[in-house]
């Protein structure tokens, strides 16, 4: 995962943020919205760390997996929605036969009726 992907969702991020740093303020780091300097010096004031050692610590938290509830916040609705949309065999639009998932047809007699 890149910075400008967690830049563009910082607030995704913040939560995630917090639990590898819970000595953190959440309204400091919110307060940053999402620039990488910022969030180094919030770094270092709080846990007394050098800029190097700030970096290094920002490098680790990037390089894991993006958690689900960033993947799913809210706020990238529409990028998912894209995202499903470029899956789509050539030719096809994303509600090609939307009929064919309902059921239009007489629905099947319920189990032990005959009438």
């Amino acid at each position: 995962m890149d910075w400008t992907t967690i830049e563009r969702r910082w607030t995704a991020h913040v939560p995630r943020a917090l639990t590898r740093w819970p000595q953190l303020d959440e309204a400091d780091l919110l307060a940053t919205d999402g620039d990488r300097a910022e969030v180094n010096r919030l770094l270092q004031n709080t846990l007394g760390l050098d800029e190097l050692g700030a970096d290094a610590e920002i490098a680790d938290w990037i390089s894991g997996l993006e958690p689900a509830d960033a993947v799913m916040d809210e706020t990238r609705d529409d990028e998912r929605i894209d995202d499903s949309a470029r899956s789509l065999p050539d030719g096809e639009e994303p509600l090609h036969a939307d009929d064919a998932f309902g059921d239009g047809r007489i629905p099947d007699r319920p189990i032990g009726r005959t009438d």
